[in-house]
């Protein structure tokens, strides 16, 4: 956490305040484009993609997809800083991000992203023209397959919790995350993209934002 500590200091010295953003999923298109690779490696028969994630959501969940072979092809991906520079992006994410930074800075993207692609990241970042700001990527510690998903986000919440209030909230997709953050009575604000379930309307912290739009109009109000 030596990182996370000397970021909240330079934060607190300039007394400078705004928001964190994650990547995967909230800025960029991560999931169809593993979905796409692991077709390339293996395809089902008689399915497209499109079907394929409809029906099993992750990867580890496909049938075929879970051999060793499979799982080493993901690992390497997850590793690959050609396969994360070239994930596309959510379209409009980039604009409405560079609205949103006029209003609030954009002062670190946090993502469980490993430290190996973090060049790939800061490229594919800057490729779509997103503000510049601190990078934060996932502790070697914490495994990344979709059973330690609690963990990543655990990970993810103690680092928010840390940083508050200097950073004052997040735009992330996850929403295992609104329940890490709820354990933690986090006093920031998570800007949850990409669902309108009023699951999580007795949240304090949850502002629910089906679209970018949505997330936009809800930082301006």
């Amino acid at each position: 956490m030596d990182k996370i500590n000397e970021f909240r200091d330079k934060l607190r010295l300039k007394n400078i305040k705004g928001l964190a953003l994650d990547i995967d999923e909230t800025l960029a298109d991560s999931n169809y484009a593993w979905f796409e690779s692991m077709f390339k490696f293996h395809a089902p028969e008689d399915m497209d993609i499109e079907n394929v994630m409809k029906e099993y959501k992750f990867v580890e969940k496909v049938p075929g997809w879970d051999t060793k072979e499979a799982f080493d092809h993901m690992e390497m991906l997850m590793h690959s800083e050609e396969f994360n520079e070239t994930v596309p992006l959510i379209e409009n994410s980039n604009h409405i991000i560079d609205r949103i930074d006029k209003i609030i800075p954009i002062l670190v993207y946090l993502t469980a992203r490993p430290q190996t692609v973090m060049g790939a990241t800061k490229r594919w970042l800057q490729k779509h023209s997103f503000p510049e700001a601190e990078l934060i990527t996932r502790s070697a510690d914490i495994k990344a397959g979709e059973s330690d998903l609690i963990d990543r986000n655990k990970w993810k919440a103690e680092i928010l919790v840390n940083l508050y209030p200097y950073i004052q909230g997040i735009i992330d997709d996850n929403k295992t995350l609104t329940h890490e953050l709820h354990k933690l009575d986090y006093q920031g604000t998570l800007y949850l993209y990409g669902t309108d379930s009023e699951e999580f309307g007795n949240y304090k912290h949850v502002v629910i934002c089906p679209t970018w739009s949505s997330v936009l109009d809800k930082i301006k109000s």
